[in-house]
């Protein structure tokens, strides 16, 4: 186990890394993150989504919670909830860093006697019986790869020591271990609530002496809400955001005097760039791979003359990625067209926002396209997920982005088109014209070969998705895009 000095380092850095980050100006207060809907003194941060502390590029269909408590030596803590009604739900465990530790998809829990999971395939999704319990181990993930795919081991125990050893920390003569866990809802059924009608799973905890504890004496047992003076149980939301002189030293190259370092770890050196940097005509699509590679849009993808490092992809990136998604993005910008068109075919998914009876089966069990501002904000503006796509016969797809007063006619649900609002915020800084859109798959199947997590090396984004990786076409407004093949109602084809 490491000790007191290394867990202070650690949290030292971590601190110090988003005292740098944080935009000027901008107050990201933890307090601020607790009391959110459905919250509890268990899982008191969050809720986390697009209406809810909005950062770090939430899912428009996703809300998360997260618990952040201490160990008591030789204690068990079990979750016992109900699966929710909804698209997918799971429970993933980090370090302090944010970087994955363990992940458990709603599919992978076994049911408790009696009961049904209803993420499992064919399964009744309206089943009342419907409890599970989950063992939260206090040790190393034993090999659990953190991957994002479906058809992984089933199991009721998810481990929560990093792979570096625990972070502790001492209070009232006593060594404690820190933890971190997330739960996550995506897409309720019509009609249910955020945690899909059924609550946030209720911890029990058995101390050492066996003891049982629950509701308050429990979170008073783990310090879940962090009471005691400079404790603090998530990182800083601004250690996800890059400050406002880092980014304009990125999106405004020209303005340099000289190089600057960002967080990239590059330099960005003086260059002139066009009015809508970084996007291009054609769109230049990036999956997503470590956070260096992310900002690298901005700022090159390695200096003049240098060989680039190849980018890692996995969990241990750190932010608390959900590692059951991948994700593809471009740059768009309203200079080269105030209509921004994406063509592609959607992968199959089980249809599940009106209640279907039984869960269906999918090339992915869910898809999603966003429009977000940029990592000064890390802020999602509006989405589309895939029941709110519609497709032809060869599940092509016509999604429309604009500005509201850009909209055209025929970019809604009726005409065979979806709409994305494109914000008068843009980047969320100075260009209120950028736009930056995403694509989500979540939980392939290992039989899809167009799948984003197959992506592995930067630019092989093509050849991989193949038809699925949208086509952009930009058009100067909506009188143009009503002359395109494709700008009349009910003309996808």
């Amino acid at each position: 186990m490491i000790g007191r000095a290394r867990a202070a380092a650690v949290v030292a850095a971590a601190a110090v890394m988003a005292a740098a980050l944080l935009p000027a100006g901008a107050s990201a207060a933890r307090g601020d993150m607790v009391g959110g809907r459905f919250s509890d003194c268990f899982w008191n941060y969050g809720a986390f989504g697009v209406r809810d502390f909005n950062i770090a590029y939430p899912d428009a269909g996703a809300t998360y919670w997260a618990a952040g408590f201490r160990r008591p030596p030789g204690s068990k803590l079990t979750l016992r909830g109900r699966y929710p009604h909804a698209r997918y739900m799971a429970l993933q465990t980090y370090d302090v860093l944010g970087r994955g530790v363990d992940a458990l998809a709603d599919y992978q829990i076994d049911p408790l006697p009696g009961s049904t999971n209803p993420f499992r395939r064919g399964a009744d999704r309206s089943t009342r019986k419907r409890g599970y319990r989950v063992t939260v181990v206090d040790s190393k993930n034993p090999g659990y790869p953190l991957e994002a795919y479906d058809g992984e081991p089933d199991r009721n125990r998810i481990y929560v020591i990093p792979e570096a050893g625990p972070i502790t920390e001492t209070a009232d003569g006593q060594t404690y271990e820190l933890n971190l866990l997330m739960m996550r809802v995506y897409v309720p059924d019509d009609g249910a609530d955020l945690t899909g009608g059924v609550g946030l799973p209720k911890p029990t905890l058995r101390l050492a002496d066996g003891t049982v504890l629950r509701g308050q004496s429990l979170c008073d047992a783990v310090d879940s809400e962090s009471k005691a003076l400079g404790h603090t149980r998530v990182p800083d939301p601004g250690a996800l955001l890059i400050s406002a002189d880092s980014y304009r030293a990125m999106r405004y190259p020209n303005e340099l005097a000289a190089p600057v370092n960002v967080f990239a770890g590059l330099m960005s050196v003086p260059r002139q760039v066009p009015p809508w940097f970084p996007a291009v005509r054609g769109g230049e699509w990036r999956a997503q791979y470590d956070r260096r590679y992310l900002l690298q849009l901005w700022t090159g993808d390695h200096a003049p003359g240098a060989v680039p490092d190849p980018p890692p992809r996995s969990a241990s990136g750190g932010f608390f990625p959900n590692v059951h998604n991948a994700y593809v993005r471009t740059a768009i910008n309203r200079k080269l067209g105030k209509v921004a068109v994406f063509r592609g075919r959607l992968p199959s998914a089980p249809r599940t926002l009106h209640g279907d009876a039984r869960m269906g089966a999918g090339q992915v069990r869910y898809t999603s396209f966003c429009m977000n501002q940029a990592p000064v904000t890390t802020k999602v503006t509006d989405c589309a997920f895939d029941e709110q796509v519609p497709t032809n016969r060869r599940r092509t797809y016509t999604i429309v982005v604009s500005r509201a007063a850009d909209r055209p006619a025929s970019a809604r649900h009726a005409c065979g088109k979806a709409w994305i609002r494109w914000s008068k915020a843009g980047d969320g800084y100075e260009d209120p014209d950028f736009g930056w859109f995403q694509v989500r798959n979540m939980l392939p199947s290992r039989s899809f070969r167009h799948a984003i997590q197959l992506t592995s090396t930067p630019g092989d984004e093509k050849d991989v998705m193949g038809p699925y990786l949208p086509r952009l076409t930009y058009y100067d407004g909506p009188a143009a895009f009503r002359r395109s093949p494709f700008g009349g109602c009910g003309s996808a084809r």
